[in-house]
């Protein structure tokens, strides 16, 4: 994950964007991210625009610091330019971040219509959903009920580069086909930030933005960014469907589809993965977290680890890459020795790729919440919150155990588990020029020196 190339669309600010230009403005998309600005690039971009509002997606809390930076240039070159702040991270810690003098206002919540209103009328007051300082005090406006997802404009996405985003060597785009999510995982942000709720686009309008996006050639693979996919079984089903038809009529290109979803649903419906496959699904995140049952009913994961197994082999059957996430520390009663057997049982998993992290309390979530109250947050430096340096301690764990215990992970999975399975799946889905495109190969052997270099320095005192 920390060696090979990966950058998503700024979808969110596409979103937002969207809603913006039928005003009589001018609008533009900046990626500092993908482009690498500097202090000299961003000031110059600043003063070709001189815009009036400049709008910050702090898009991980561990970047908040950073944001701070861009604002402060931004301050520096222009006070009177109002700075906003939005996302996840924002909308639950907006009474810290006010404490700036470098931000204005905070839009809370989901973005779109909140940041057209105050673009309307000019100033904060009164507009729900946000948060802003006046005269030295800092106002938090009501919240502001969810939009009808249904309706959604289309992201204007033609505001940022498309061709400058790629994950695993293959460049893409992302859609959002629903928002939300119906459970409530501890250590989750997603339902507190969409107020428990999950809500979907109708499928026509999903099958139009794939046209459009089939525009742009050098597109061959699309991230469905939805935090849960499969919510909906028959709805993915009919989805799949629907993509099948249209590449048969060669209305949208035959791309390939990542996904976020939950192994319940696969157990539950295997038809639906069998149908995913046809359509051009080739690659799965699933969230694992523990193997340990007590672990699981008390994170509110609502599943067995058992059909982790299930699911996993399904997946397999039809030729997708998994990818798996566990959570080091997401039990705060587990000792080492029950961490270490974790990772000695899932390094015999055929799970194509998996990662280790270690429990990170994002503000927003209940974790968040309970380890403060028992004094086992140790600290609220943002930067850190990366999910590969320890901010907590457990009751059975210091932070250097748990780090100690994330190096031990490194080096017994070293992230690929299966390299064979992966291979012949990587074969079967896109075929031997895949793997033998030479600018795909130089990356790829890049990204494995990088990786070898990666573990060679992890040392376990």
């Amino acid at each position: 994950m920390y060696y090979i190339k990966m950058n998503f669309p700024p979808l969110n600010l596409a979103y937002i964007a969207s809603y913006l230009l039928d005003l009589d403005i001018d609008v533009e998309i900046n990626d500092a991210k993908v482009h690498n600005f500097n202090c000299w690039e961003l000031e110059r971009k600043i003063l070709k625009f001189k815009p009036d509002l400049v709008g910050i997606t702090v898009y991980l809390t561990a970047v908040i610091n950073e944001c701070f930076k861009i604002a402060k240039i931004i301050k520096q070159i222009d006070p009177k330019i109002t700075v906003v702040f939005g996302g996840r991270h924002p909308t639950f810690e907006a009474e810290q971040i006010l404490k700036s003098n470098e931000v204005d206002i905070i839009v809370r919540g989901e973005g779109e219509l909140t940041f057209k209103e105050l673009i309307i009328k000019g100033n904060p007051q009164n507009i729900e959903g946000i948060s802003y300082r006046a005269n030295g005090i800092i106002v938090h406006n009501p919240d502001r009920q969810l939009m009808d997802y249904s309706d959604v404009r289309l992201p204007a996405r033609h505001l940022y580069n498309r061709n400058k985003y790629w994950i695993y060597t293959v460049r893409l785009e992302t859609i959002e086909a629903s928002r939300g999510c119906p459970y409530s995982c501890k250590f989750c942000i997603t339902p507190n930030f969409y107020k428990r709720s999950w809500r979907s686009r109708p499928i026509e309008k999903i099958i139009t933005e794939l046209k459009m996006i089939s525009k742009n050639r050098r597109i061959s693979d699309i991230f469905f960014i939805d935090d849960n996919l499969t919510a909906n079984t028959k709805r993915i089903e009919h989805l799949c469907e629907k993509i099948i038809e249209s590449k048969k009529k060669n209305e949208i290109r035959d791309f390939k589809f990542f996904a976020q979803i939950r192994v319940d649903s696969v157990v539950k419906a295997p038809q639906m993965v069998k149908k995913m496959a046809k359509a051009g699904f080739w690659v799965v995140v699933i969230g694992i977290e523990s193997i340990f049952e007590d672990t699981l009913k008390d994170i509110r994961k609502n599943i067995n680890f058992q059909t982790v197994l299930d699911a996993i082999k399904i997946l397999h059957r039809n030729d997708i890459i998994v990818s798996g996430n566990m959570i080091i520390g997401v039990n705060l009663h587990e000792e080492e020795k029950d961490i270490k057997k974790e990772i000695e049982f899932m390094s015999k998993i055929d799970i194509d790729i998996l990662t280790f992290s270690i429990l990170t309390p994002f503000p927003g979530t209940s974790t968040f919440r309970e380890l403060e109250k028992k004094g086992l947050l140790i600290s609220k430096d943002w930067s850190k919150y990366t999910m590969i340096k320890p901010v907590i301690k457990t009751n059975k764990l210091s932070p250097k155990k748990l780090s100690e215990l994330l190096l031990f992970s490194f080096q017994k999975i070293k992230y690929f588990n299966n390299k064979k399975g992966l291979l012949l799946r990587i074969i079967r889905r896109r075929g031997f020029l895949f793997i033998l495109n030479p600018v795909r190969f130089v990356s790829s052997l890049k990204a494995f020196i990088k990786m070898r270099i990666f573990f060679k320095t992890l040392r376990i005192k």
